[in-house]
């Protein structure tokens, strides 16, 4: 009976327990690829799958290793806006001090979305504190988790920089190097503000398109980032242009699944590039798209066609690549819905202040909008709101004051996910 109270003997069932227990413990490590990008698929954001990604190489070689599981997650979870870059609103500036792109983040409750927006370089530092450029910078486009920016500084050569703010200390300088693109012009050549080009399945790649035009054509001059060289494309004769006018292109901001769109002045026309094939073409716009007091923007639904977002007053409607009875491909209405409800319940009441909506820019299923009084009143600062296009729904993002532009910061899927980059570019084993 002494044995009983013996230290160094445990009792006989205990021990058959631990050894059950033993044999039915599941860790993370066990479970398959398979399994792993299941749970993954389950994740609330992007963000958060980046956190769990990179827990481990192992968790991060399971991404990387499947296209199809990129698909899906894409699918399953659109990529979340963090906020909108806006130009610095130069005519109150003092040209002697530095201009920077501005950036308000959207409201949002996602904790791993917070903690990437306070771990990025949303105030451009990076550019900010480079030594050898100078002080002032413009905003031209955000795409793909890159921002592309232009030096202020009127010098002959336009320095340019392309930055990723979830990427700290992440830029690349350029000059614009566009001097040919002028060669055998016809009167006074034009350069329109360059844009983005990114590709999904090589994020660590990207190309900047720019387009000049003289009196009566265009041409497609393209950055390589891979090569940091430039390509001249021939010049292309378009038809419509408005008579005794130099600049009879407008700069904008419309793009759309490798297609790049600019208006005619006249709101008559509009150039299209096919940056597949890198032709242009051109069409008449709709009808009602001329009235001056529309205000619309190219970009794709939720399931990734072309669309056309246009408000006029608080209506909103959409219109998608359609083929009519003759066979013509062309910009047909898909719908138009009313937001005046909604906006009475979103703007807290004050509908009544403002007297329409503006498309700011159309991204992945959203629409992204500007409430505006038709006189300018920097008094009443705007509203800005996203629209779901798929359940038309708005939501609140944040109040400023607004003039033009706005650039919808989406976060693209990292480049850490899809290849051998960084500091996993050697990594072996788990």
């Amino acid at each position: 009976m002494a044995g009983e109270g013996s230290p160094t003997q445990l009792p006989q069932a205990k021990r058959r327990n631990k050894s059950s227990s033993a044999t039915t413990t599941t860790t993370i490590h066990s479970l398959t690829d398979d399994l792993l990008l299941q749970i993954f698929l389950r994740l609330p954001s992007l963000a958060t799958l980046v956190r769990a990604a990179l827990a481990c190489r192992r968790h991060r070689r399971a991404v990387v290793s499947s296209p199809d599981f990129r698909r899906r997650f894409r699918e399953l979870h659109p990529a979340p806006l963090m906020g909108l870059f806006f130009a610095p609103p130069t005519a109150v500036l003092d040209p002697m001090l530095p201009a920077f792109p501005s950036f308000f983040p959207a409201r949002r409750h996602d904790r791993d979305l917070a903690a990437a927006l306070r771990g990025g370089d949303f105030f451009l530092t990076s550019i900010q504190e480079h030594p050898d450029k100078a002080h002032s910078w413009e905003i031209y486009d955000c795409r793909g988790g890159y921002v592309l920016l232009c030096n202020g500084d009127q010098s002959t050569e336009r320095p340019m920089a392309v930055v990723n703010p979830l990427a700290r200390r992440s830029q690349r300088f350029f000059d614009d190097g566009l001097d040919d693109t002028f060669e055998d012009c016809r009167g006074t050549p034009v350069l329109r503000s360059e844009r983005l080009l990114c590709s999904d399945e090589d994020p660590t790649t990207f190309r900047v398109v720019a387009l000049t035009h003289d009196e009566s054509r265009v041409r497609a001059s393209v950055f390589f980032s891979d090569t940091g060289e430039w390509k001249i494309h021939p010049w292309f004769d378009v038809p419509g242009r408005p008579r005794r006018s130099k600049g009879w292109l407008l700069n904008n901001n419309m793009q759309s699944k490798g297609f790049m769109y600019w208006l005619y002045t006249n709101h008559k026309y509009m150039v299209t590039l096919n940056t597949l094939t890198m032709g242009f073409s051109v069409e008449e716009l709709p009808p009602f798209l001329k009235n001056r007091r529309c205000s619309f923007d190219i970009g794709e639904t939720n399931s990734g066609a072309r669309c056309i977002v246009y408000t006029v007053d608080f209506t909103v409607g959409v219109m998608l690549r359609r083929t009519d009875s003759d066979g013509v491909e062309k910009w047909m209405l898909d719908r138009a819905t009313p937001l005046d409800t909604q906006l009475d319940g979103v703007l807290r009441n004050q509908k009544g202040n403002y007297d329409e909506l503006l498309v700011v820019a159309v991204r992945d299923g959203f629409a992204y909008l500007a409430s505006s009084k038709k006189v300018f009143d920097p008094q009443t600062p705007s509203w800005f709101l996203s629209l779901c296009l798929e359940t038309m729904k708005l939501e609140n993002l944040f109040q400023k004051a607004y003039n033009s532009g706005g650039h919808p910061y989406v976060m693209a899927w990292p480049p850490c996910l899809v290849g051998n980059h960084g500091r996993f570019a050697l990594e072996g084993s788990t």
